[in-house]
């Protein structure tokens, strides 16, 4: 039996059923569908019966809809589950398994319906969102991947590079069919993300759509076909490619040549190094491992410092000649070798010249560039920038404070650098109060940056972050110097001072008439010290009436919630039931997320 009009009749009983019968009456579509229901009915006397039922649904009122309705449902489901094909013609074959099977996880349906609307809807803080997820794991899932897949289509480009580079690559091999089954090698931005996400899950798959995108592909898609080349073969085309007009594919090529290191792929790198305005073959001599790339660098950043130590502060190549110096120097960082580490030592005797031939920038960008390169570069280079951290600006001391974390132990970290917050304190109202204070403010962020704690409301880590081990000396200090920030990053638990410090500026908060987000990292910092009261303050919180971002505070505290251990929910929940009923809805869910948390 040919059932496409019986189908056609289904699909409006269903929306119909859904939208309520008192809209049944009078239905255009399904009134379209009683000729060919009849003229069928001439053939087969089922069609007329469905013919005479769908008029009866036309023809109703609102009291008589019901009936009309469902009688016609009945039939027509009847007529389909007898007559209708539930298979195809031909021989079975078995399907073709990529990759592993991917079965649902036990994610809350909050968590996965707010994960996908920040992968494929607009504004801003989706980035956060999809970086927060990540701890709560609910990738690979089935019901995400096609919102991560769109993604790769959107507009933000930071949300579409995360989702490619860290949220598509957990499904592996698997969903290989279906980004091909979309990839168009002649496409733009989403497809130049396809190409680099086939070649993440599938290299060996993934290297006939590289050529396919070499030989006529897109900018876009060319680009990224061109970074994933490694192949030593592969090195006379991309030679050829060093020389495109684009300066992003001639970018592309030289990354790549600095990655194969042949000695052909390196005597290409180095002779672009040499030339004067090849920004491109600079930003690829980082990675060079050749000894000819090392030995260009060298030999050109020699040049460029003999070049601006010549040139007078109102030159019109000044500005030329600096960046070119400090683009070397970037060149020449990680790198640990006895040249490369003479070379610095002898800028860094000069580095007061140097810092007076800047051009156009500020804050002695020249000189920062010879300390940051030092700070990389060897134990050696790094004691001589140490031992003179109390000569440097701020920023100077930032670096200085850098290389003494890849180094020292915890407690030589603080018997340098402690000073600092000590002596702010002291010229809290003194001559030079502004400048001791910025760079004590220096020391504490640096602090905060390599500490190990991780936000709770936005925990993606960068993969590059660098931990390090802080003397337990810091959080007294931090409490003595009134270092709100400092404290709360690197409180610990049982530790009495820091309870009572953090509890006095959450009583503070409290009692104040807006929010603020001291408030929300006090709360946080109280939560990860286990801190007794911590589910009490949390609550008073939430109680508390925000004029402004509602939406906002209750998304935070709700976050806040998940990390609290499940004998706070006796609590919460009692807070809940306090609270009016549409202020308690914006938290039932993560209340009933932590209760059912393994």
């Amino acid at each position: 039996m040919s059932i496409p009009v019986l189908a056609q009749v289904y699909d409006e009983v269903r929306r119909l059923s859904i939208a309520g019968s008192s809209v049944a009456c009078g239905d255009f579509r399904l009134k379209k569908l009683i000729p060919p229901l009849q003229k069928a009915g001439e053939k087969a006397p089922v069609f007329a019966k469905v013919a005479e039922a769908v008029s009866g649904v036309v023809d109703s009122d609102e009291k008589s809809a019901p009936a009309a309705l469902l009688s016609l449902s009945t039939l027509i489901n009847a007529i389909l589950y007898t007559q209708g094909e539930t298979g195809a013609e031909g021989k079975l074959e078995p399907i073709k398994l990529v990759g592993e099977g991917i079965t649902p996880k036990r994610s809350p349906a909050s968590l996965l319906k707010t994960v996908a609307a920040a992968m494929t809807n607009t504004g801003s803080g989706r980035l956060e969102i999809i970086q927060e997820s990540l701890e709560r794991n609910p990738f690979p899932d089935p019901r995400l991947l096609g919102p991560a897949i769109d993604a790769l289509d959107g507009s933000y480009y930071e949300v579409c590079d995360f989702v490619e580079a860290k949220v598509l690559p957990q499904y592996g091999k698997s969903i290989v069919p279906l980004i091909v089954e979309k990839f168009d090698h002649k496409g733009g931005a989403g497809d130049a993300r396809r190409l680099s996400l086939l070649h993440r899950v599938d290299p060996k798959g993934a290297d006939k759509y590289v050529r396919y995108a070499l030989k006529d592909g897109s900018k876009e898609v060319k680009i990224v076909a061109i970074a994933k080349l490694r192949d030593p073969e592969d090195v006379t085309f991309l030679i050829e490619q060093s020389a495109a007009k684009a300066a992003d594919v001639r970018e592309a090529a030289f990354l790549a040549l600095a990655e194969i290191g042949s000695d052909e792929a390196a005597a290409t790198l180095a002779e672009g190094i040499r030339k004067p305005r090849n920004h491109q073959a600079l930003k690829a001599a980082k990675l060079g491992k050749h000894p000819a790339v090392l030995a260009a660098v060298l030999e050109e950043a020699e040049k460029a410092l003999a070049d601006l130590l010549a040139t007078k502060p109102k030159d019109k190549n000044l500005d030329a000649r600096s960046d070119r110096l400090r683009a070397l120097l970037t060149a020449l960082e990680e790198r640990s070798d006895k040249k490369t580490e003479k070379l610095l030592l002898g800028m860094y005797e000069q580095r007061e010249a140097i810092s007076k031939l800047e051009g156009s920038t500020t804050y002695h960008a020249n000189g920062l560039s010879i300390l940051r390169c030092m700070a990389t570069c060897s134990k050696k280079t790094r004691d001589q920038l140490i031992a003179n951290h109390e000569s440097y600006d701020e920023f100077g001391l930032d670096v200085a404070i850098d290389a003494a974390m890849r180094q020292e132990k915890p407690k030589e970290i603080y018997e340098l650098f402690h000073g600092y917050l000590v002596a702010a304190k002291n010229l809290k109202k003194g001559k030079g109060s502004a400048k001791a204070a910025s760079k004590a403010e220096t020391v504490s962020t640096a602090l905060i940056n390599n500490s190990a704690v991780v936000d709770m409301l936005y925990d993606y880590a960068p993969d590059d972050r660098r931990v390090v081990e802080l003397d337990p000396r810091w959080l007294d200090l931090a409490i003595e110097t009134e270092d709100l920030q400092l404290v709360i990053e690197i409180a610990r638990p049982k530790h009495q001072g820091a309870q009572d410090y953090l509890e006095t500026h959450a009583q503070k908060y409290l009692k104040g008439k807006s929010e603020s987000y001291e408030m929300i990292e006090i709360l946080q910092a109280l939560i990860r010290i286990e801190h007794p009261q911590a589910t009490e303050y949390l609550t008073q919180a939430m109680k508390k009436k925000v004029k402004y971002g509602v939406s906002y505070y209750s998304g935070v505290f709700s976050r806040l919630i998940g990390n609290l251990p499940k004998s706070a929910i006796p609590q919460l929940e009692a807070c809940l039931a306090e609270m009016d009923e549409a202020d308690a809805d914006r938290y039932i869910v993560a209340v009933a997320d932590l209760k059912n948390r393994a």
